[in-house]
């Protein structure tokens, strides 16, 4: 009877070892999955850069302080754009070695032309944004007369191809405080402060948007203006009083006329001492106004 047992326990481990160690049940083959041949696409290439639209230079109007070119946008705030090679200057500028066409965006239509030569010297325009090939400048063009838009006298701005200028720079800039009666001069390395002799009166204020030094010197000897340094804004209330450019154009400059504080038409007088300081400044440099 034991035997028995003993055998019959035995038969049922061995049973139940043989199904712990037999393969598991095949399950049924997957459903085979087709792929469908590859097909061959042509890919088209990307779209080429567009070429600037043609321009007949000798149709536009010239972009520079003796015209008026109604039109241009503003510089929406932007200031001057910090140069990508700080060995030019830390302040971006362009000089343009051929006239070329002004656009109001990039690759845009012509609007006007921008000349290589202001007032027979080199063109050299603060840059305050730039796409690939295109700058945006500041320039000296008055989009309008005082009396009839005064938004539009200053502050215009064009696109041009970076191609026709020269790379340049600037570390300087320069600051003047009407109601200080300060111009504060910083030539990258040293910080100025200056008293200056005069601004401009209520009635013919000092342009309070962004100017820049056009890089034009003159020497007057004998007049009440001995040396002067054009700036790119006009008065804002005057459409003409400057004979020998047709124009309102302010300045830094000398004088030999004794009224000071706010009496000027303005232009921003200084004496000999100062004047010294920003006649070393170069072309491009942007002069704010406060106060």
């Amino acid at each position: 009877m034991v035997r028995t047992t003993i055998a019959a326990l035995t038969a049922l481990a061995v049973l139940a070892l043989a199904g712990a160690c037999a393969d598991a049940p095949v399950a049924d083959p997957p459903t085979a999955v087709v792929v469908a041949a590859p097909v061959a696409v042509d890919k088209a290439s990307a779209p080429a850069v567009p070429a600037p639209p043609a321009a007949d230079l000798a149709t536009l109007p010239v972009v520079d302080l003796l015209h008026v070119v109604p039109g241009l946008p503003g510089t929406d705030g932007l200031p001057q754009r910090a140069n990508d090679d700080p060995s030019l200057g830390r302040w971006q500028t362009a000089v343009v070695v051929r006239d070329t066409a002004a656009r109001a965006a990039p690759a845009g239509a012509p609007v006007g032309v921008v000349p290589a030569l202001t007032l027979e010297v080199r063109t050299t325009l603060p840059v305050i944004d730039q796409r690939g090939r295109w700058l945006r400048v500041m320039v000296a063009t008055r989009g309008a007369l005082p009396s009839q838009d005064v938004a539009q006298v200053n502050g215009r701005s064009v696109w041009i191809d970076s191609a026709d200028t020269e790379a340049a720079g600037t570390d300087w800039t320069i600051r003047v405080d009407v109601a200080a009666q300060t111009i504060t001069v910083d030539d990258g390395t040293t910080t100025h402060v200056l008293p200056v002799t005069a601004t401009g009166s209520p009635a013919t204020p000092t342009p309070h948007v962004p100017a820049f030094l056009l890089g034009t010197r003159w020497l007057e000897p004998g007049t009440t203006t001995p040396r002067v340094l054009l700036l790119s804004t006009q008065s804002e209330t005057i459409d003409h009083y400057d004979k020998p450019t047709g124009t309102s154009v302010t300045a830094i400059h000398t004088t030999t006329l004794r009224g000071t504080g706010a009496v000027s038409n303005g232009c921003v007088r200084v004496g000999d001492d100062v004047l010294d300081l920003v006649w070393q400044a170069p072309a491009g440099t942007v002069v704010t106004t406060v106060g």
